[in-house]
């Protein structure tokens, strides 16, 4: 009696990511990711559900594939394995040819367990199942967005840029992902980040902003202000401040004990909107930062401060808002002010769609203005997928006999 003949397939419960560099498999049912090396990809990819693991080996030296005897017995002790550990499943009957590697027909199962993933920090498995969710729908938009953030964290440019590009093809107005994928294609950055896209990134965001900062980034920014305040003024309550995308009030708290009148600007309707119900603020607009500061100067108002807690991430060229606020500061006056740390360059456009500034180009904004340079030190401000942000924490002042200028 002869025995029976096995198929090998791919487990359709398995996603899989292919490119020159790597051969990534995540198998769904065992929820384990493997990394296969060249040798074990091509005998994954030859298991197409008509070969048996003898006329899969048979195929590799027909095919002029120089296999020695250690090699041959290599290659079927890999085969076993793969079986037992589902990656590759047997069948009593051969399955169709051309069946792609990992396909399904259910597409929730890769995207709910892509989440799960994220969810739980395995973001290069996440990853992976996402990539299996695009091939399944390659004109579901959400998809693509959800692979090029996935590909973002990972630092996997390339992927996250291709990514980006085939969500904006079918998602054109999404002005954050615009923006993103600008960074990625190293352009020549904006001055500052559109207006549509802060306002896109800001709807979305404003629901759980302060849990996402606080608690999920550890964001510490309005503590570094605080600290620099604190050096230098003392809480009497007797400035008139002006603070530049206030958000929804963080560092309004901080703000607030050395203010007679405390107004907030902020691109944000919703923003704003939650930084009305801390009452923490005088008067609060909703206005881009450098027409809001143009329009102040017409209505000849000045500030004691001006502020301004991670919102010039949102600016590159500084210019645009220090020529405006400088006049608006009475003599005597103070800018306060977080950014990221770049590096030599004037400023840089990240790939977090943020801008980092170096240390030698504030301080020549500061002498082109005639701003005196009070403080200028480094701090953490939050985390970003993990790692450390570090920042500048500024505060230049307004001598009494000067005008200010650029």
């Amino acid at each position: 009696m002869t025995a029976e003949k096995l198929f090998l397939k791919h487990n359709p419960g398995n996603a899989v990511f292919a490119s020159e560099q790597e051969f990534l498999v995540y198998c769904l049912p065992t929820d384990r990711l493997e990394r296969l090396n060249s040798s074990a990809a091509l005998l994954y990819e030859l298991c197409d559900g008509t070969r048996t693991r003898e006329g899969v080996l048979k195929l590799l030296t027909d095919t002029g594939v120089r296999i020695d005897s250690g090699e041959l017995l290599h290659h079927r002790t890999w085969l076993d394995q793969a079986v037992e550990s589902q990656l590759l499943l047997k069948s009593v009957s051969p399955s169709n040819a051309g069946i792609p590697p990992g396909s399904s027909t259910n597409l929730d199962s890769f995207t709910r367990q892509a989440q799960q993933l994220r969810d739980e920090g395995a973001i290069l498995a996440a990853f992976v199942c996402q990539a299996q969710a695009c091939n399944l729908a390659p004109d579901e938009a959400s998809c693509w967005l959800e692979l090029g953030e996935l590909a973002h964290i990972l630092g996997r440019r390339d992927d996250a840029r291709e990514a980006y590009s085939r969500y904006l093809e079918l998602q054109p107005d999404n002005a954050e992902a615009r923006h993103i994928l600008h960074a990625l294609n190293d352009q020549t950055p904006p001055d500052r980040a559109p207006d549509d896209c802060i306002r896109q990134l800001y709807a979305r965001f404003s629901s759980f902003y302060e849990d996402n900062m606080c608690d999920d980034l550890g964001y510490e920014a309005p503590q570094r202000l605080q600290e620099l305040l604190s050096q230098h003024f003392s809480d009497t309550g007797h400035l008139e401040i002006l603070e530049l995308g206030c958000g929804t009030g963080l560092a309004g708290k901080v703000l607030k004990p050395y203010a007679s009148r405390l107004t907030g600007v902020d691109l944000s309707p919703e923003m704003i909107e939650r930084c009305r119900v801390t009452g923490l603020y005088d008067e609060l607009a909703v206005a881009e930062i450098t027409g809001y500061l143009l329009q102040a100067i017409t209505d000849s108002c000045r500030f004691d401060l001006i502020a301004a807690c991670d919102t010039l991430i949102y600016f590159g060229d500084l210019n645009q808002v220090f020529i405006s606020a400088v006049q608006l500061l009475a003599p005597g006056g103070s800018l306060a002010f977080t950014v990221e740390k770049g590096a030599d360059n004037d400023f840089t456009l990240t790939d977090s769609g943020r801008y980092s500034h170096s240390e030698t180009y504030l301080r020549s904004l500061a002498a082109k203005a005639e701003l005196q340079v009070i403080e200028l030190r480094e701090g953490f401000l939050r985390y970003e997928y993990g790692e450390p942000v570090s920042g500048y924490i500024v505060l230049l002042s307004k001598s009494e006999g000067s005008q200010g200028r650029f």
